[in-house]
């Protein structure tokens, strides 16, 4: 879980951020539904905290804002669950720990990556979800929430088929994925991503994350999704000034993904 590139977007200094983010939120509340917009967050690549996962909770803490956090069961173990639970501790009810994934890794020859992918069969599949369920079950007790985020925000059906027959409450993938999740396993979609967006230009990349969440509020749930891995000091001051934007508009509403399940 090294250090990973930082989209261009957070290369711009911190004071044209918030400039060209104040200036543009009036016509971003045009797009608000009468009705309003439920908001959650979520965290993935969660192993074990360094300093740029401890900079994001702090932030969320800070803010009292809830973040559901998608942990790889291969990358946990009872010094991480420790060195973890320490990290969010001793109120833990902000922090939804679930599963993401087993081991995070692609088994796809070509194509997108999957972890849980087509040219895996359903019986393997369903054995790692379950490993991964009873190992995080063990580690986590009570803290865990049975709801999976697969890697890279896609997976198969048998994947989703083996999760309801495991007892998962919902799945968590990016908005609009084929194919559709089974009836008897909600989809509660991210479509807003923070730190993952390819482009080399500062202002396009600014550009792009007002249109992805005026696409989301529009909707009626918008979810963010972060990488703590990709943040940096601007992406972490940015990330306060959006809590609190978002804390202070009348219409939208901060949930725990628990609650929208």
């Amino acid at each position: 879980m090294s250090a990973r590139p930082v989209s261009s977007i957070w290369k711009n200094h911190i004071s044209k951020l918030h400039n060209a983010f104040e200036l543009w939120w009036p016509e971003f509340e045009k797009h608000i539904p009468q009705n309003g917009c439920d908001v959650f967050f979520r965290a993935d690549d969660v192993g074990y905290p360094g300093k740029q996962f401890s900079g994001m909770v702090e932030t969320f803490r800070e803010h009292s804002t809830p973040l559901a956090l998608a942990v790889v069961p291969a990358w946990l173990n009872e010094n991480h669950r420790d060195s973890l639970l320490r990290e969010l501790g001793p109120d833990l009810n902000l922090w939804c720990l679930h599963q993401h994934g087993y081991r995070h890794i692609n088994h796809e020859k070509e194509g997108k990556k999957f972890e849980f992918g087509p040219s895996r069969s359903k019986k393997t599949v369903t054995g790692e979800l379950d490993r991964g369920r009873r190992k995080l079950a063990a580690l986590l007790a009570d803290n865990f929430t049975p709801l999976f985020t697969p890697p890279w925000n896609r997976c198969s059906l048998e994947t989703m088929e083996g999760l309801a027959e495991l007892g998962f409450i919902a799945i968590s993938r990016s908005t609009n994925v084929a194919p559709p999740s089974p009836h008897n396993l909600p989809d509660i979609p991210v479509n807003i991503d923070l730190h993952t967006v390819k482009t080399d230009s500062r202002q396009i990349g600014i550009e792009k994350l007002q249109d992805l969440m005026v696409e989301a509020v529009e909707s009626g749930c918008a979810g963010f999704m972060l990488h703590h891995q990709r943040m940096n000091k601007t992406s972490l001051l940015f990330l306060s000034y959006l809590l609190q934007k978002i804390r202070l508009t009348t219409g939208l509403r901060t949930k725990d993904i628990r609650e929208i399940i």
